[in-house]
C-alpha cells in the first residue's frame, strides 16, 4: 500500500478554541492514566486534521518521547522549533516548557548517538536555565 503525500499543516487550529482545548485535555487524562497510545491517536488526528500549534506538536513530541521513539520525538521538536522558536538573541531565561522542550530535544539527540548535536543541545539546556530561587525577591 502506497502512502499518499501528506499536505502542509497550517499552524492555525481549524478546531474552535473549546473543541480544540478539550482534546488536548483528553489527550494528557489519557496519558497520565496510562493510556499512552490512546493519547497518541488523538494527537495525530489533531495534527492531521491540521492543527499544527505550538501545543498540538508538543503533546506529539512528549507521547512519542514517552515511548522511546527518539527520532519521531526529535522531528516533532524540530517541527515545533520552526513553528514556535524559543531561542532568542541575547542574555535570557527559557520558561519551564521551553526548558522541557530542550531537555527533550537534548535526550533524543544523545539517544540517537549524535554526540556533537547533543552537547550543543545540553550547554542551551544549562547556560539558559531555570532562575535561581530567591532571585525574583
Amino acid at each position: 500500500m502506497s502512502r499518499l503525500p501528506v499536505p502542509a499543516l497550517p499552524a492555525k487550529s481549524v478546531l474552535g478554541r473549546r473543541e480544540r482545548d478539550f482534546l488536548l485535555l483528553n489527550i494528557y487524562v489519557l496519558a497520565r492514566h496510562g493510556y499512552v497510545d490512546r493519547a497518541a491517536v488523538l494527537a495525530e488526528a489533531l495534527h492531521l486534521v491540521g492543527d499544527g500549534t505550538p501545543d498540538v506538536l508538543l503533546a506529539r513530541a512528549v507521547l512519542r518521547f514517552s515511548v522511546r521513539e527518539w527520532a519521531a520525538a526529535l522531528a516533532c521538536i524540530e517541527e515545533l522549533d520552526r513553528v514556535d522558536p524559543a531561542e532568542r538573541f541575547g542574555s535570557y531565561r527559557l520558561n519551564e516548557r521551553q526548558r522541557m522542550r530542550r531537555y527533550l530535544k537534548m535526550r533524543c539527540l544523545h539517544e540517537l548517538k549524535e554526540t556533537g548535536r547533543a552537547r550543543d543541545a545540553m550547554e542551551v539546556y544549562l547556560r539558559h536555565g531555570a532562575e535561581k530561587a530567591g532571585a525574583d525577591e
